[in-house]
């Protein structure tokens, strides 16, 4: 029998739930949590993941905003396109959709999206900066980067006084069967539940991560359709947003592990530089790729920084937070 996770990682009931149709037609889950005329919050998750890995979160910023998540298309309870429909227009279009729904026309929402979600939102400027000047405030990209995503991986590293013994046929076997474990659902689903773990943390998390944060994201993982797991990592493997990122013209963030062994922190320091209303990047020490789960503190007083700073008249509990 699999423990019972504590409250943190439990996801919390929604207020609403609706489903939002993109432009092609696909159907979107959509949660909303939090008071209604809070100011609003729109978080969107990366690959593999669906909207509860926001958990921590999503239990943090719903005291005082209104928190809108939702499923990737192909994730969570979201529809699955063909693989035709796994484009960075596709995800652009999704965010819009989104927005539009959730984001009253006189409003505005601080965006954050962690990996292939901030993605998502460096696409949405590209593709519709008519939307992104509407809807959004500000933004805040964790663990991301926007090109080069898969050539230079460091997913095994070795002790210093080790690295010259072990020849180089032998580290990229290793380097190939540990993002095996992580890029091939196959793999990963078969695994036992102990080794997927051990795989997942390494890859994604860092040795600080609890055996409940390791759990939680492990099974949110493995529950990702295999089809939908390997048609957006072929996706990720020759995604190249650079283009894209100085239409990301609102104030935005971004926050970094320093153990993020899939988007390591020179892609923050690079993309920090190319933001036209960059706000510096956060470096969380000994903190994977999963910062929402291993840092949701800090994402959480990031988000309530930028509300603060952007969103007209925030409430009292948002000045207290910031």
């Amino acid at each position: 029998m699999t423990p019972q996770l504590p409250d943190e990682l439990t996801p919390p009931r929604p207020r609403r739930r609706l489903e939002v149709r993109s432009a092609d037609g696909t159907r979107l889950a959509v949660e909303v949590h939090g008071p209604e005329r809070a100011p609003t919050v729109v978080l969107a998750h990366g690959w593999t993941c669906r909207a509860t890995f926001w958990t921590p979160v999503v239990r943090r910023l719903r005291v005082d905003m209104r928190v809108v998540t939702y499923d990737q298309r192909g994730h969570g309870g979201s529809e699955r396109p063909r693989a035709a429909g796994i484009t960075p227009d596709a995800l652009a279009d999704d965010m819009r959709a989104v927005l539009e729904a959730t984001v009253a026309p006189d409003r505005q929402a601080v965006v954050v999206g962690h990996s292939m979600g901030a993605m998502t939102l460096v696409a949405l400027a590209g593709r519709h900066p008519d939307v992104l000047r509407r809807c959004v405030v500000a933004g805040l990209l964790a663990s991301t980067g926007v090109d080069e995503l898969a050539g230079r991986l460091d997913l095994v590293t070795l002790p210093g006084q080790m690295a010259g013994l072990v020849p180089d046929h032998v580290l990229r076997t290793v380097q190939f069967l540990t993002r095996g474990g992580l890029a091939d659902a196959r793999l990963l689903r078969t695994l036992p539940k102990a080794l997927a773990r051990s795989v997942v943390k390494h890859i994604t998390l860092s040795g600080t991560a609890s055996a409940d944060q390791t759990a939680f994201a492990t099974d949110i993982i493995r529950s990702c359709p295999p089809e939908t797991h390997h048609e957006f990592a072929k996706l990720l493997q020759r995604l190249d947003l650079s283009d894209s990122v100085p239409a990301l013209t609102v104030p935005t963030m971004i926050v970094v592990g320093t153990v993020d062994r899939l988007t390591p922190a020179w892609h923050a320091h690079r993309l920090a530089e190319m933001l036209p209303n960059g706000l510096g990047v956060i470096e969380v020490p000994d903190v994977g790729h999963l910062t929402p789960i291993q840092a949701p503190d800090t994402i959480t007083a990031a988000v309530h920084r930028l509300a603060e700073e952007y969103l007209p008249n925030p409430t009292d509990a948002q000045r207290r937070a910031g």
